[in-house]
């Protein structure tokens, strides 16, 4: 009897070592994406660079979605299912990819991670056992404490009311919306379906669109003209940034629950600096460094009186 309860902890702390692994690869993917995208700025439009990290990201996919279904691990509702999470899928990308035009990669970071506030938002709406965080005392002064926390960041920002910064915000916050979405429709559609196989199929149902909208308003013919290392920077930011992460982290959720993977991925503004700062000489500001840290641990409280409630 005793053996086997150790043997059952021992593979529950196994199973808890796999997650958390799976989440720090996914925050380490993510960190490349919004820097290579503005470098590749110089060289192609956003319309363009959506449409070909996420064709590499669906070639990537493909072999996996046919496996799985050979192999009978997912059945044919997966293709319903994905149309959920493929259509804020589709919007978020073409607002990330945008914003990076207007301002630098962690301000462009550290404004999204309002996404949690909007994700806690929407499924308040949505499913009714989330309504009672509002009355929790501790979700809503660290929901108050990330709202003085984006504002503050924004406002300091340097160049606040120049058109580009004002467009790039504008974009980065409704992308923090999409994202939110998004992230709830993923969870909700694939709970029991393999991460890797149901993002195959969203990114099947993203490229197409995304390929009428490069093709409207991009110039696709940029690629041509690209050079060999500017491919190479493409092909990283697609596999680490969309194939590796995203998978990493849904399959994380699947093992670890969703408050470690959200409180881990806070850290990322951060790591994203440590890069741009180099690459780009982005700068915040000590105030804007005390306002983000107000967001970041505003939404950390946050996520905990909502793992709170769970319990």
């Amino acid at each position: 009897m005793d053996a086997d309860k150790n043997k059952f902890e021992s593979q529950k702390v196994k199973i808890n070592i796999s997650g958390t692994i799976l989440v720090v690869l996914a925050i380490i993917g993510w960190v490349p994406g919004p820097i290579i995208i503005k470098y590749l700025a110089n060289f192609l439009d956003f319309w363009t660079q959506n449409l070909l990290r996420y064709t590499i990201a669906m070639v990537i996919f493909l072999p996996i979605l046919i496996f799985s279904i050979k192999t009978r691990k997912v059945n044919s509702s997966i293709w319903s299912k994905a149309l959920l999470p493929a259509i804020p899928n589709i919007s978020a990308q073409c607002l990330c990819a945008a914003a990076l035009y207007y301002i630098n990669p962690a301000f462009v970071s550290l404004l999204s991670q309002s996404q949690i506030l909007w994700t806690m938002a929407i499924s308040m709406i949505v499913f009714a056992d989330e309504r009672p965080l509002l009355r929790s005392k501790r979700f809503l002064a660290g929901s108050l404490a990330a709202i003085v926390g984006l504002v503050g960041i924004i406002v300091l920002k340097q160049d606040f009311t120049a058109r580009a910064s004002v467009i790039g915000i504008v974009i980065t916050l409704a992308w923090a919306v999409n994202w939110a979405l998004y992230s709830i429709a993923a969870k909700v559609a694939f709970k029991t379906i393999d991460s890797a196989a149901g993002f195959a199929v969203v990114s099947l149902y993203t490229v197409p669109p995304l390929a009428i909208l490069a093709f409207i308003f991009g110039r696709p013919g940029q690629c041509l003209s690209m050079s060999s290392s500017a491919w190479i920077y493409l092909l990283i930011s697609a596999v680490s940034s969309i194939a590796i992460s995203h998978s990493c982290y849904y399959a994380a959720i699947k093992r670890i629950g969703t408050t470690i993977p959200s409180l881990v991925i806070l850290a990322l503004p951060f790591l994203i600096l440590l890069v741009s700062r180099v690459l780009f000489n982005e700068k915040l500001s000590a105030a804007q460094w005390l306002f983000g840290l107000l967001l970041i641990s505003g939404a950390a409280s946050a996520i905990k009186a909502q793992n709170c409630l769970k319990k």
